[in-house]
């Protein structure tokens, strides 16, 4: 647990996880430079506290990291709560990275983020939503030392920190997986990191996934991107700079039909592209059409992440 001017919600976090069912574990909290009652609060509970100068999150983490030689890692945050069975529950499956559904309080973004999230629990479905945004909620993760040291650590990076972590596992095999219950209260405030920060800006993120995509498997063949409106179009280019083939673009607006988009992109029809076969990356943004599309495909005998993949 890595915690900065935590007062307000640090007591609450720790005494759930005081009250885990699984006991054999140890907190290791790394006090990244506080200036409130932070350091009180860890001295009185009793933790193995670490006391560091302010230098962000990903540095105290891997101060915590340090420390430990556990071949087990649970992620906590300290404005977030754990239900008491969370840790006996994780230790039940067996994967790499065993994440859990989580409770989000928060805007109708968040929340609509959050039920997204929660919806993807078998490995399969967690890889490939990884383009889409974040398939794992960060401490809600407990995942093995092995994975986290082949996938290289914690890194100082230009976007957020965990969401590049779980890329790294994933290029380094590592096997996901997420208990199917509600273990984690994510609480939103609008001082929280993810809100302030420009690592965690859209554009970040974005630089991010495109970043992985341009170096995954399944961009290797000629694509058809399905999406010839502003989404699809910047993935088309940004992809194209970075090598990747385009054959050709995906669109239902008859409007769009027959144009040339993106430098040189034909967009055709849904019948047309899926008679010439080959991958395709699904680059929408209407709320909806996503799964609309997905059920074509389904449909269509496809298989995704081998022939079609979404991103965001």
């Amino acid at each position: 647990m890595a915690v900065w001017n935590g007062e307000a919600t640090l007591p609450a976090a720790l005494r759930s996880l005081q009250r885990q069912t699984f006991r054999d574990w140890r907190l290791i909290a790394v006090d990244d430079g506080s200036t409130d009652r932070t350091p009180e609060i860890l001295e009185r509970a009793g933790v193995d506290a670490i006391r560091v100068e302010h230098g962000g999150v990903v540095s105290a983490l891997r101060a915590a990291a340090r420390r430990s030689d556990a071949p087990l890692v649970a992620r906590m945050d300290a404005d977030d709560l754990c239900h008491r069975e969370r840790l006996a529950e994780q230790m039940k499956v067996k994967a790499d990275v065993v994440a859990t559904r989580v409770k989000v309080t928060g805007p109708e973004g968040l929340r609509h983020y959050a039920r997204w999230q929660n919806s993807l629990v078998s490995h399969d479905e967690i890889v490939n939503g990884m383009f889409i945004e974040s398939p794992i909620a960060n401490p809600s993760a407990l995942f093995t030392r092995d994975a986290y040291e082949k996938a290289g650590g914690g890194r100082d990076v230009e976007w957020p920190e965990d969401y590049d972590l779980w890329h790294r596992m994933r290029e380094a095999g590592a096997r996901f997986a997420k208990v199917p219950r509600v273990l984690v209260a994510w609480r939103d405030r609008p001082n929280r990191l993810t809100r302030t920060h420009a690592m965690y800006s859209e554009k970040a993120i974005y630089a991010m996934k495109l970043h992985y995509l341009a170096r995954h498997e399944f961009v290797k063949r000629p694509l058809t991107v399905w999406g010839a409106g502003p989404i699809g179009r910047a993935w088309m280019r940004d992809l194209k700079t970075r090598g990747v083939a385009i054959e050709q673009a995906i669109d239902i607006d008859p409007r769009k039909i027959g144009r040339v988009v993106a430098g040189g992109v034909r967009v055709v029809t849904p019948e047309e592209a899926l008679k010439r076969g080959g991958p395709i990356l699904g680059a929408v943004g209407s709320r909806g059409a996503r799964a609309l599309i997905k059920s074509r495909l389904l449909a269509e005998s496809r298989v995704e992440g081998r022939d079609f993949l979404f991103v965001a």
